[in-house]
């Protein structure tokens, strides 16, 4: 059985929005200060992780009314409780990552509200503070990294059940 279509379409932009965000933004904290292209991607990076915040909350309430497939029952019982763990951290760390950086914006004394592309601008929902802005960053920095150890598990997880176990037990199909 298939994940909900709806749901299959949320968690595919997510992880292509996710996926780009994250190489962005690896790749604009390790540039030179004056690099010429690093202040161009910053609004860019804000806007579509602002999309991704937006499209978690979908995610969550698609998750809470979709009928979801049980586990396949080849898998082991530490199988599932670690893909379920890995799940929740997926989640965590979304959310973190998401909400921090939407903090960092509303945090940092040099901008107001988040532009999104220039179509609209979303409020700040907090006073600027250099202490709360330095807060968010890391906590955005250190989720990164959670991020994208619970993504490598979350791929590895995939890869050993459509190569290595038997056909029932392949979790890919049931997402795409």
């Amino acid at each position: 059985m298939k994940y909900s279509l709806s749901l299959r379409v949320v968690h595919w932009v997510m992880a292509g929005l996710i996926l780009g965000l994250v190489a962005v933004g690896f790749y604009m904290s390790n540039i030179e200060a004056d690099a010429p292209d690093k202040y161009e991607l910053y609004p860019i990076h804000k806007s579509l992780g602002f999309i991704v915040l937006m499209l978690f909350f979908i995610r969550v309430v698609t998750r809470l009314k979709s009928h979801i497939p049980a586990p396949p029952e080849g898998l082991l019982s530490w199988e599932v409780r670690l893909s379920h763990f890995v799940h929740g951290l997926l989640y965590v760390s979304m959310i973190s990552m998401a909400f921090s950086g939407y903090m960092m914006n509303s945090t940092y004394a040099y901008v107001e509200g988040l532009d999104m592309f220039g179509l609209f601008t979303v409020p700040d929902i907090t006073e600027k503070s250099e202490y709360w802005n330095s807060i968010f960053h890391t906590v955005h920095e250190y989720t990164a990294y959670i991020l994208v150890g619970s993504l490598v598990l979350h791929l590895a997880g995939v890869v050993k059940h459509r190569f290595m176990d038997a056909s029932e037990n392949d979790v890919l199909g049931r997402m795409v």
